[in-house]
Formats: structure tokens, sequence, C-alpha cells
């Protein structure tokens, strides 16, 4: 997706691709938080390919946008940064979701007669899955928000120009 996400933001810009690509997100982590023991897997196996598409439209066009707005010899530092700021969200929001979804698992064993039977154990992890998403869905919403604000960046040989939009 990358290949075909490149040349799309060297026709339209970066808009084109972020918003789109957060909407798509959005709507693969909405149907995701209502998953249940009846989700089919062939609907959860649609829904995260869209979801992979969604990210690779918010990821390649966002970072070469947030690069272009620095000088040449700036690039090895700005990839660093843009690189530890991934790896932190990740080792930042990985562990919140897991919170999330072990205290709703908790909270829904806490409620039940019996917290070692199987079907009790099920219901607990979708309830905990959902809740988790619901945090993933206050994300993508933040950052649907945020791509609303993105700005093209014309890269020269010596200055840096702004496209309006």
């Amino acid at each position: 997706m990358s290949l075909v996400n490149g040349h799309l933001f060297d026709k339209y810009g970066p808009r084109w691709l972020v918003i789109p690509g957060f909407i798509l997100g959005l709507t693969s982590v909405l149907v995701f938080s209502k998953i249940s023991t009846t989700t089919h897997g062939l609907t959860i196996i649609v829904f995260y390919t869209l979801l992979m598409v969604g990210m690779s439209m918010i990821t390649t066009p966002s970072q070469t946008n947030g690069l272009n707005q620095l000088e040449r010899g700036n690039y090895p530092d700005g990839t660093a940064i843009v690189n530890t700021t991934i790896q932190t969200s990740g080792a930042i929001g990985t562990p919140i979701a897991v919170s999330i979804l072990n205290r709703s698992q908790n909270a829904f064993l806490a409620q039940v007669n019996n917290p070692q039977n199987a079907t009790a154990q099920i219901g607990a992890l979708v309830q905990g899955i959902q809740h988790a998403y619901n945090f993933a869905i206050i994300v993508a919403i933040i950052g649907l928000i945020c791509s609303l604000f993105i700005k093209r960046v014309l890269v020269t040989q010596l200055t840096l120009k702004k496209f309006p939009q």
C-alpha cells in the first residue's frame, strides 16, 4: 500500500489520504467494539484488513509531510524523532488498552455467580475487548480531528513553501 499511497500523496497531498485513512480505521474500530462470541471470523478478517489499509493511508503521508517541513540536513534527526514517537506511543497505548481489558474482565467476573465457568470467562473476555476498543475509538476520533488541520508542504531545493489546500 505504501507505493500506492506515495503516488497518491504526490498527486493529491496528505489530507486526501490521512482523513479517509482515519475514517476507515475508525469504522473498523467501531465494528471491533461491537464484537461478540457470534461475530463471524470473516468479519474480523475483513475489518482488520480495512484497519491496516487505513493505517497505511495515515502513516506514510503523515510521516512524509512532517519530514518535508525540515531542511534536508535535518532528515535523519526528524526520522529518529518520528520513529521514537511511534515506539513510545505503542509502549504507552498497548498497556493502557490491556489494562482496560483486564479491569473490564475482572469487573464482569465479579458480577457472576461462578467466575470459573467457561461461559463467564468468554463473556468477560468479550466485554474486555469491547471496552479496550472503546479506548481505541477515542484515540481514532482525536486523530481524525487532528487530521483536519494537516497542510501540504512543498519541498524545494532552497526553501520550503506551504501549498494552499
